[in-house]
């Protein structure tokens, strides 16, 4: 756990502030749960896949991502969700619902690494990453 404004926090809690803070688009507020070397880790063979660096390239990458899901009508199941130490990880299944017909149906589990209360990274690991691909390549960016 972690302090924040003289209260602990969870490594979960303090995703929850990140995503709070990032649907008010509030940077400083970001800026309070994201460290400044914050790196996120995205790959595969794809027009959004890569490594962000940075609060200004991860908020992008959340921007696109989340452009492309809106357009997806995904479901999103969390199998799993645990936290131990700096980490926190998230089991999901998620299946999208284009009306085009392209979709995808994948687990991932991201995980999240926290020190000193900020996001410090998070790694997307797919389990059919070509899938993915695949399907980026025909919606992304």
């Amino acid at each position: 756990m972690i302090l924040f404004k003289n209260t602990f926090m969870k490594n979960q809690e303090v995703i929850d502030k990140f995503f709070d803070f990032y649907k008010r688009r509030d940077f400083e507020g970001m800026k309070q749960v994201v460290s400044e070397n914050i790196v996120w880790y995205f790959l595969g063979d794809n027009k959004v896949a890569g490594i962000k660096k940075g609060l200004l390239e991860v908020i992008q990458f959340f921007d696109g991502m989340g452009a492309i899901m809106s357009q997806s009508k995904p479901t999103v199941e969390k199998l799993i969700v645990a936290e131990k130490d700096n980490y926190l990880i998230e089991c999901q299944h998620i299946k999208t619902n284009r009306p085009d017909g392209i979709n995808v149906d994948h687990h991932v589990a991201v995980l999240w690494t926290i020190e000193g209360g900020k996001i410090v990274s998070g790694r997307h690991f797919f389990a059919d990453p070509v899938a993915v691909s695949r399907y980026f390549n025909a919606v992304g960016g």
